[in-house]
């Protein structure tokens, strides 16, 4: 039954609603508009899933601010994922917004931990412990670049790492990652 599409013609009086059957036997309602399989067969209504409805409800004027607003968020997200993050001290003149600090813990599951331990006995280097660290770090990148964005910042400076190892016991044994830097605008000479 599964991947097979079956019809209503009406409900509550209104447009075609499809059905999706999934690998249980059991049909899930899916939206004609946006194709969405993830609500309950009681949400519909005017044959639309509850965002569509909402949507279709939406005066001129809410649709752009809703535009205007995933807008202004989209080019906040861009801003984060490319703010500069330096180790760098001096980068010009610049005022200073304040220190931003993020830290990060990620466990070693027991597995991880087995394959670490069993590193440490051959020799050479551990790729499950290098991508947990690698995980925590850019996690913490990523919260400093949010708090950042939120000051106003144009980058990220005099950043600090810091890794430790904390363990609360033989069986449990987690990495963290500090980082901290000083985020800062650029003055432009004018």
């Amino acid at each position: 039954m599964e991947g097979l599409t079956f019809s209503i013609c009406q409900v509550n009086n209104s447009a075609s609603l499809n059905l999706v059957a999934t690998n249980k036997g059991t049909a899930m309602p899916t939206c004609p508009k946006c194709g969405k399989p993830d609500f309950f067969i009681h949400e519909i209504e005017d044959g639309m899933c509850p965002t569509c409805r909402a949507q279709a409800l939406m005066t001129d004027e809410q649709r752009a601010e809703a535009r205007e607003r995933s807008t202004k968020e989209q080019e906040r997200l861009q801003k984060i994922a490319t703010l500069p993050i330096t180790t760098e001290a001096w980068v010009g003149e610049a005022e200073r917004l304040g220190v931003v600090a993020s830290e990060v813990v990620f466990g070693m599951n027991i597995f991880k931990d087995l394959l670490a331990n069993l590193r440490d006995l051959v020799g050479g280097r551990s790729g499950t412990v290098q991508k947990v660290l690698k995980d925590a770090r850019e996690a913490a990148f990523e919260e400093l670049r949010i708090q950042a964005t939120d000051l106003g910042a144009d980058m990220i400076v005099a950043v600090d790492i810091d890794y430790h190892n904390i363990s609360t016991g033989s069986a449990v044994n987690m990495m963290m990652v500090a980082v901290s830097g000083t985020a800062i605008k650029q003055v432009t000479e004018e």
